[in-house]
C-alpha cells in the first residue's frame, strides 16, 4: 500500500471515530455478574459506561463495592457533575459539603453540582453502590441548591395488584428539567405492563429477583445489582420472571433538549 494510501486510510478511520463518539448511547442491559471487575485494597470497580444520550452531554455509571472499614474519595474529576448514589448492599456513609449521610441498603442520594463526596463503609458487609452521574449542559437557577437523601425504609409503600410502588421523587433539580424516581416490587410472573415508548430517557436498577426487559423486541435476563438503559422512544417493557418477588428502582429525566 502506498504511503498516500496509508495516510488515507487513518484519516478515513479517524473520521469515522470522531463520528462514532458523537452517536448517542443506545438501549442496553448491564447484568451485574457479568461485568469486568477492577480490584483494589478498598474494594472493587465496575464501569459500565461514560458516553453522551440523547438529552445528556455525558453520562456515566459505574458501580463500586467497599470492604469493611474501607473509604473512597471521589476525584475531582467527579464532583463537577450531578450525581445519584444508590446503595444495592450494605450501610454507606456518603459526605460532602460539609454534611455526613448514613445510606442503608436500596437507599438513595442525590448530589448537587460542584460538591466533593467521600464514601465510607460503616456497614458489617461490603458496600455495594451505583454512582450515576451526568452532565446536560443546562443550569435551573430556580432548582434546589443541596442534596437529598432518600431512605429506603422510610418511604411508604404503595401496594397494588401487581405488587406495590414507592414513590422517591418528581421535581426539577439543578441540571435538569426533571428527575422522576420510584421503586417497583412485582409479584411472581407479574409485568409492570406491555411495551411502550416514551419521549425521556430512563434507567432501571435491579434490586431483588429476576427480571426480564424486553428492549425493541429483544429480551434481556438480569439478576439483582443489573442495570438497563432505555433510550427515548425505544419500546420496552419489564416482567418477573424469578421466584418471588422482584424490586427495582425505574429512574426518568427530562431535559430541555427533550422533544
Amino acid at each position: 500500500m502506498s504511503h498516500f494510501n496509508c495516510l488515507l486510510l487513518i484519516s478515513l478511520l479517524f473520521a469515522l471515530k470522531s463520528s462514532a463518539q458523537q452517536l448517542p448511547l443506545p438501549s442496553g442491559a448491564y447484568e451485574f455478574s457479568m461485568l469486568p471487575v477492577v480490584k483494589n485494597d478498598a474494594g472493587e470497580k465496575r464501569h459500565l459506561f461514560n458516553w453522551p444520550t440523547k438529552t445528556l452531554d455525558n453520562f456515566q455509571v459505574d458501580i463500586y463495592t467497599l470492604f469493611q472499614d474501607k473509604e473512597r474519595t471521589e476525584e475531582s474529576s467527579d464532583f463537577g457533575k450531578e450525581k445519584l448514589v444508590l446503595v444495592i448492599k450494605g450501610t454507606l456513609e456518603i459526605s460532602h459539603a460539609n454534611e455526613k449521610q448514613q445510606l442503608t441498603e436500596r437507599s438513595i442520594a442525590l448530589i448537587s453540582k460542584e460538591q466533593q463526596a467521600h464514601y465510607k463503609n460503616t456497614g458489617a458487609d461490603n458496600a455495594i453502590f451505583y454512582v450515576i452521574q451526568w452532565d446536560s449542559g443546562n443550569l435551573n437557577d430556580a432548582a434546589y441548591e443541596n442534596s437529598w437523601t432518600f431512605i429506603y425504609d422510610e418511604m411508604e409503600f404503595k401496594s397494588n395488584v401487581k405488587g406495590g410502588r414507592r414513590d422517591v421523587m418528581e421535581a426539577p433539580t439543578k441540571t435538569l428539567s426533571e428527575l422522576e424516581m420510584h421503586i417497583t416490587t412485582l409479584l411472581e410472573g407479574e409485568k409492570s405492563h406491555d411495551p411502550h415508548v416514551h419521549p425521556d430517557e430512563e434507567i432501571i436498577v435491579v434490586l431483588q429477583g429476576e427480571v426480564e426487559e424486553m428492549i425493541n423486541g429483544t429480551p434481556y435476563r438480569l439478576g439483582p445489582g443489573s442495570m438497563i438503559f432505555l433510550s427515548a422512544m425505544d419500546p420496552h417493557g419489564i416482567r418477573n420472571i424469578g421466584k418471588g418477588t422482584c424490586e427495582y428502582y425505574a429512574i426518568r429525566w427530562t431535559t430541555d433538549k427533550d422533544g
